[in-house]
């Protein structure tokens, strides 16, 4: 399959990408710094640029298939780059033709899907602006009309690659998960259509 994934340079999308050629994909890895996705393939393409920018962007849509949405955001400020981002994505993907898009985001972004303690006092008081950003690029996706899914995993750690993992659509089942096994169950995603527009939960044991 053709895809892109979006926020390649990132330590999930690096995985992403990695599991994708082990897979057979050609990626279109799609990052801020071309540096960071030091990646030699025959099938991988690696485009620089700018997740605003509506050119760039779908310059690098155009001609896929799927596109897997590995983007976030670091710091805790006031922040609109992820939806607008988004947004730009799937303007590119609505013009291109390309229907199936695939997104990591988080847990706690429904408001009752995370431990107490990280809804009611992590998220307001050191997450805010980060989880107001995300609550957008999640509306915007919904609203789409694509064939969409969006990826709520706990925290994310650098933990080698089980391969097992546990699908809930509330909370999810356990802490934490590696990023390893988001990037797996992604790629599963990109043929399985059991979740379309749905919002999984993702965890480890």
């Amino acid at each position: 399959m053709k895809l892109t994934i979006f926020g390649a340079g990132g330590r999930t999308g690096l995985l992403t990408v990695y599991q994708a050629l082990d897979k057979g994909h050609f990626v279109t890895a799609f990052t801020r710094k071309a540096s960071r996705v030091t990646i030699q393939h025959p099938k991988i393409t690696i485009k620089e640029g700018d997740i605003l920018n509506f050119q760039q962007v779908k310059e690098a849509v155009r001609g896929q298939e799927a596109v897997i949405c590995t983007l976030g955001l670091i710091q805790n400020k006031p922040d609109t780059t992820l939806s607008e981002g988004t947004a730009t994505i799937i303007r590119a993907m609505k013009e291109s033709g390309v229907q199936r898009l695939i997104c990591m985001s988080s847990a706690g972004i429904l408001g009752n899907d995370t431990a107490w303690i990280f809804g009611k006092v992590i998220v307001p008081l050191f997450l805010r602006h980060v989880f107001r950003d995300k609550r957008r690029q999640m509306q915007l996706i919904k609203e789409s009309g694509l064939d969409w899914i969006i990826i709520r995993p706990p925290r994310l750690t650098d933990a080698p690659k089980t391969g097992t993992y546990r699908i809930t659509l509330g909370k999810p089942a356990f802490r934490s998960i590696p990023r390893a096994d988001v990037a797996d169950f992604m790629l599963k995603l990109l043929t399985d259509k059991k979740y379309n527009r749905q919002m999984p939960a993702i965890a480890g044991y």
